[in-house]
């Protein structure tokens, strides 16, 4: 994975610059775990497991069976998955935004895929939440989401019950986009939003909010604001520096968590031998 974003700067120099180096030992983070599934009341036999179910569409970049995924592919996510999980374990985080600088960098795939690896650990109830209602990309990423949503509970036309979707694949739900009939920003902009979230909290280990890009709206800074933890996909050959250097220097150093170089040709050798970085979706 040694290509350069676009002309001029490296996947690894960015990732080497801002990921975090804690070196938590992968047993420490299991035994944590194990002892928030024991304190937490609401688990298997929680809420929404009676909720309508859905289907998670089976595309060729989906990993919904890891037989068929793409090995890097999943070596990636399985990757990614760890590395946030260590962060949540020290810093206590559960919800995190994904995004990108501009569209089509593949945050919707990112977030999608990330929370199938969460949902295939042991008791990790995961919630999955399309917040970019403009183009509702991770709802298509789901078989006959048709339903109230997200947009219909910030509005008060339907409850988290109605809303939210259970899916064919264990622990993992879905908050689709529903049916925007006002502006997204300012259904974002009350208190309906950050409440939503601090209620998800009490029932999820872990919430991943596929958000609007940085640019060129606004939508993305009060959506991620509710949130405690940012990462930013970056996809190979598309954007730009000056772009990528104009998004990160908004972004609180503090709640960036990390950067997903996505869509990056992958060598055996290359691979192997950058740890720092979260590529290929």
């Amino acid at each position: 994975m040694s290509k350069y974003f676009n002309e001029t700067i490296k996947a690894n120099d960015w990732a080497l610059k801002n990921l975090p180096k804690d070196q938590m030992d992968v047993k420490e983070v299991l035994e944590s775990l194990k002892r928030q599934s024991q304190e937490e009341t609401k688990t298997e036999d929680g809420p929404f497991q009676d909720c309508r179910m859905v289907q998670v569409g089976n595309g060729a970049r989906l990993i919904v069976d890891h037989s068929n995924a793409s090995k890097a592919a999943l070596e990636a996510y399985r990757q990614l998955r760890t590395r946030l999980v260590r962060l949540q374990v020290k810093k206590g985080l559960k919800s995190i935004a994904i995004t990108s600088s501009i569209p089509g960098e593949g945050k919707s795939l990112t977030t999608m895929n990330l929370g199938l690896c969460y949902a295939h650990l042991p008791e990790e109830r995961t919630l999955v939440i399309d917040a970019d209602l403009r183009t509702g990309g991770l709802t298509s990423l789901l078989e006959k989401a048709n339903g109230p949503g997200l947009a219909d509970v910030l509005a008060g036309k339907a409850t988290l019950d109605e809303a939210i979707v259970s899916t064919n694949q264990k622990n993992l739900f879905v908050l689709p986009a529903g049916a925007v009939s006002t502006s997204p920003l300012e259904l974002f902009s009350g208190p309906a939003w950050q409440a939503l979230l601090e209620q998800c909290g009490g029932m999820f280990k872990v919430i991943l909010v596929d958000t609007p890009p940085m640019l060129p709206l606004v939508d993305f800074e009060v959506i991620s604001a509710a949130c405690e933890g940012v990462v930013v996909v970056v996809r190979a050959h598309y954007g730009r520096r000056e772009t990528l250097k104009q998004t990160s220097s908004s972004l609180d150093p503090k709640r960036l968590l990390g950067v997903v170089f996505n869509a990056a040709e992958v060598h055996g050798s290359d691979y192997a031998s950058y740890p720092n970085h979260y590529g290929n979706g």
